[in-house]
């Protein structure tokens, strides 16, 4: 079991309560990937939601070419994986580590067997998955305004 101090220091934990954090801690596991490591890949199955401690990640779309293309760099309290975790549908991007990382792991079945007797940590942790979502769609909104702008600008 992760220590709860420990998650209490991070952003996406952060408004638990300590006998929330205790309950997160039974289904979190720690888990570590070197430099170069891939954690997962695009259109694989999985539906587990990381939270990073330390480190950094790239995700990253596979080019015609077979290139990685990277899409963003994530670090220190991001998160990642929670379309599938969300969803249940194949990972969208590949994940690699950038760096050693050290990550707290949490798998879909986990979290929802919290769902019945823990309903208000389920509530807390949606709601700061749903705010990293909105966040993400907002600056893709903008660069794709940017890219629209720029365009525009280059015709006239």
């Amino acid at each position: 079991m992760i220590d709860p101090k420990l998650l209490r220091d991070m952003q996406f934990f952060s408004d638990l309560t300590d006998n929330e954090l205790l309950i997160i801690a039974g289904i979190v596991k720690k888990k570590d990937f070197k430099l170069g490591e891939t954690i997962f890949k695009e259109s694989e199955d999985g539906q587990s939601l990381y939270v990073i401690r330390r480190g950094e990640v790239k995700a990253c779309k596979i080019a015609p070419d077979g290139e990685l293309f990277t899409l963003t760099i994530m670090k220190d309290g991001d998160i990642f994986g929670e379309m599938s975790f969300l969803d249940g549908r194949p990972r969208s991007a590949t994940v690699v580590a950038v760096s050693d990382i050290e990550t707290y792991m949490m798998e879909k079945g986990d979290f929802e067997g919290l769902v019945d007797n823990n309903p208000r940590v389920i509530f807390k942790l949606m709601k700061n998955i749903v705010f990293t979502i909105h966040s993400i769609v907002r600056g893709m909104n903008s660069r794709y305004i940017e890219m629209i702008n720029y365009m525009w600008g280059r015709r006239r």
